[in-house]
């Protein structure tokens, strides 16, 4: 019996942020297969000298988040950390760390969801019917 083994990712490189959107949403598209969306989020524990955190989404977690979210929308995002490493022009190393984000959850802080507003326009509305004598 032959045991196949995977490469997964380390529980250390992975998370959930929540935090409101504090810069615009902005796109690139450097090639017809590659889509880069960048934004900046201010996490709900942050500090005042904290700095708002740089997130990247490529492609299909990118359309969503600029179809579906603006600045100062409140957010959950699921990250994966990536070390990008690269050679400048002139040869020398860069490298860089990006937390990417796999999937995002809107947040409504204080408020009803729209599911649960919609699930009580419709608990009122069948209970109305019951009491409409026919």
């Amino acid at each position: 019996r032959r045991v196949l083994f995977r490469s997964t990712m380390s529980a250390a490189n992975t998370g959930t942020i929540i935090g409101t959107v504090v810069s615009d949403i902005t796109t690139k598209k450097p090639s017809e297969a590659l889509e880069v969306v960048q934004f900046r989020v201010a996490p709900l524990d942050a500090r005042d000298d904290d700095s708002p955190i740089p997130m990247v989404a490529y492609n299909g977690a990118g359309t969503n988040i600029t179809q579906r979210y603006n600045k100062g929308d409140t957010l959950a995002f699921t990250y994966r950390l990536r070390y990008n490493t690269w050679q400048s022009p002139e040869g020398e190393p860069r490298s860089k760390m990006e937390v990417v984000v796999t999937s995002t959850i809107a947040i409504r802080l204080g408020r009803i969801s729209t599911e649960k507003r919609a699930q009580k326009v419709i608990e009122n509305s069948s209970q109305e019917a019951e009491l409409v004598p026919v």
